[in-house]
């Protein structure tokens, strides 16, 4: 039986709002990425005795100035976030606890503490965390105790203190299996809500949902917090783990089956006008809907014959599984430095960093960083370039 969305309809919140996954690698055959866990890998390559790693010599001085140094640890960190008005950086542990740093320091008690909510194992916990541009409300992406993804907002002090008893939940989608849950948000400046979600999980699209119109799965949701409204703006994604909006552009890692793994571009993203979703379906036409292509593609490789993509958006960079990893972790757009316009990610497998330039159409893959972390994965760059490892190590890049 075909698994909906259910949307919890909020007009009457609207007036308290102010203004307004690595574990995504994890392959059905894999054993969970939980914290702690140790491959049967060399050390990490370049580690100094103060906890920096010495970047790839490419040969190109352009970039020779970047460094990555060890700035903190946390449990299973998954997430990064900052908000207008606040100096301080918030982290997301997958076990349901957000953590405040304060001059790079965490503060001895966490902001928030969902833990009994959620299930922080495999591709499951607290995933995600967003705010809205006055910085008075935080969203979160989390798993609950169904393993369903479960989006949800809560108010926050002058102090940056979050208030568990504000929690509302604002769309809750059903996961038919335990894996692909995405689980990132972003906010756009008029205050609405972008939720990447992946196909539903197992292998090989199996429920054929990622190019379904019926369903929010494999899907980039537009979501109102103020009325509830939900509308879906691009498709064809089967795990998009780690998204980031720069300049109108929503930047997409999308991990990939078994060959290949991408960065995909949605453009003009405030022009998106999306479809609206209500009663398990998208009204009307969805030919203005931007298509990814998964599983009729992985990357630009046919992949499911029986899916039809004749629209499919091609990724803007792809790599083979290899050497360069297994499961891409994306990202952000770096806004100062000798990166400055460069989208940079990394890969969970290969522990491997890389940029790309947001101005070309074919952009190369330059790398700079190796086996960072090596006995773990790297599951996120976000905000300010924190480099977040599963394993518990948080890494800055510099320059």
């Amino acid at each position: 039986m075909r698994r909906r969305a259910r949307i919890v309809w909020l007009g009457v919140l609207a007036a308290t709002l102010g203004t307004v996954a690595a574990c995504g690698a994890q392959r059905v055959d894999a054993p969970s990425p939980v914290a702690g866990d140790r491959r049967d890998s060399e050390a990490s390559v370049g580690a100094s005795n103060d906890g920096a790693i010495e970047p790839v010599s490419s040969g190109d001085t352009e970039f020779s100035n970047v460094s990555l140094r060890e700035v903190g640890t946390l449990d299973q960190p998954v997430d990064v976030s900052s908000r207008a008005g606040d100096d301080a950086v918030y982290f997301v542990s997958r076990s349901g606890v957000i953590w405040r740093m304060v001059n790079g320091s965490f503060e001895p008690d966490p902001v928030l503490d969902i833990s009994d909510l959620t299930d922080g194992s495999g591709e499951r916990g607290l995933l995600g965390l967003a705010f809205s541009p006055d910085g008075t409300t935080a969203y979160v992406n989390y798993t609950d105790s169904a393993g369903d993804t479960t989006i949800a907002l809560l108010s926050i002090d002058e102090y940056g203190r979050f208030d568990r008893a504000s929690l509302r939940v604002l769309l809750t989608i059903e996961q038919p299996f335990r894996n692909h849950n995405a689980g990132d948000l972003v906010v756009e400046p008029a205050g609405t809500l972008l939720v990447p979600m992946g196909d539903g999980g197992s292998a090989d699209d199996p429920q054929r949902l990622s190019l379904d119109d019926t369903t929010l799965l494999g899907k980039v949701v537009r979501l109102d917090p103020r009325d509830g409204s939900v509308s879906v703006i691009a498709k064809g994604l089967r795990n998009p783990w780690r998204v980031d909006l720069f300049e109108d552009r929503l930047w997409l890692a999308d991990v990939g089956q078994n060959k290949w793994e991408e960065v995909s571009v949605l453009e003009r993203v405030s022009k998106q006008v999306g479809v609206p979703f209500r009663d398990g379906a998208a009204l009307g036409g969805t030919s203005n809907v931007v298509d990814f292509g998964w599983s009729a593609y992985e990357a630009n490789m046919r992949f499911n014959e029986d899916q039809s993509s004749p629209n499919h958006t091609p990724p803007v960079v792809a790599y083979q599984h290899g050497d360069d990893g297994c499961s891409v972790s994306g990202g952000a757009v770096a806004t100062s430095g000798s990166l400055r316009g460069r989208y940079v990610f990394g890969d969970y497998c290969s522990g491997r960093v890389w940029s790309i330039a947001t101005d070309e159409p074919s952009p190369a893959m330059t790398l700079h960083f190796e086996n960072v972390d090596a006995l773990s994965a790297i599951v996120r760059v976000g905000s300010d370039l924190y480099v977040l490892s599963l394993s518990s190590t948080i890494w800055k890049l510099d320059g």
